[in-house]
């Protein structure tokens, strides 16, 4: 995750509400609701995002499975890189080349 934020964390660069547009805009954002309670927040395109990754260390965000249904266990799994700060979603992370359990960010 970026400058040091733990994954899962709300990333370096992700906004809180306080925030307002000029700033968000200033760093190439966009002012959104996000997430179940909608809470405005700067959602920034990460520069990576989308490349293909097998593990989180290859991305600024999160190296996500991003096919309908996930190999089984024992294969080799590619992710695609976060395509931005908004962490909201349901989605499977990919770890070491395998993908992990699902998880859902709300």
């Amino acid at each position: 995750a970026p400058d040091g934020a733990a994954a899962g964390d709300t990333p370096a660069g992700a906004s809180s509400a306080k925030d307002d547009e000029q700033s968000c805009s200033a760093k190439g954002g966009t002012m959104r609701r996000i997430c179940l309670m909608g809470a405005m927040t700067c959602v920034l395109k990460y520069a990576d995002g989308g490349k293909p990754c097998t593990g989180k260390a290859q991305c600024l965000g999160r190296c996500r499975f991003e096919g309908d249904t996930p190999p089984p266990a024992t294969a080799t799994a590619v992710g695609a890189c976060q395509r931005t700060t908004a962490p909201c979603g349901c989605f499977a992370t990919v770890e070491d080349g395998k993908v992990q359990g699902m998880l859902c960010v709300d």
